[in-house]
């Protein structure tokens, strides 16, 4: 039985929002990213997201066992992160968020000494992870169907 706490992405891994906020950038190439994440609408923008393979039922399922979870997430601003916290908690998603701000390192918030799990998109995010001490899940909505049925039957494991 897995006992560790597990740390899971927002954007990209919850909700496809990655993919959205790239298209409405290509939309503002005459702005910089710092205007651009200050100008999005950002409620509208996770209003209009797609749920990732039923994250959001396997979070609500790890949560009602009592399971470590929490949400480890990157922010641009402070309207961001409260449209992230209006989405999890409307949808009844209670475990804990932690925020990261630009240019800080996701083990800066918190240090995953203790083989504590990150379930993320971003390779370069789990490398500095497990560098730390943790352990890491690539999770990749594009990837083959047999490669996604790994990777929820990873995760399945460990809720």
């Amino acid at each position: 039985m897995f006992n560790n706490k597990i740390f899971i992405d927002f954007d990209g891994v919850i909700f496809d929002t990655e993919e959205r906020i790239v298209e409405r950038k290509q939309q503002r190439p005459d702005i910089s990213w710092n205007e651009f994440f200050e100008k999005l609408n950002w409620f509208e923008l996770i209003d209009e997201a797609k749920v990732i393979n039923n994250a959001i039922d396997y979070i609500l399922e790890g949560q009602s066992k009592s399971k470590q979870l929490a949400i480890l997430t990157k922010i641009h601003t402070l309207i961001e992160m409260e449209a992230k916290v209006k989405s999890l908690r409307n949808r009844k998603i209670e475990i804990p968020i932690f925020f990261v701000p630009p240019h800080v390192k996701k083990s800066q918030i918190y240090i995953p000494n203790n083989g504590e799990i990150l379930i993320d998109d971003s390779i370069k995010n789990l490398i500095d992870w497990e560098q730390k001490g943790g352990k890491s899940v690539y999770f990749n909505e594009k990837l083959d169907s047999s490669s996604q049925f790994e990777t929820i039957k990873t995760l399945k494991k460990f809720l």
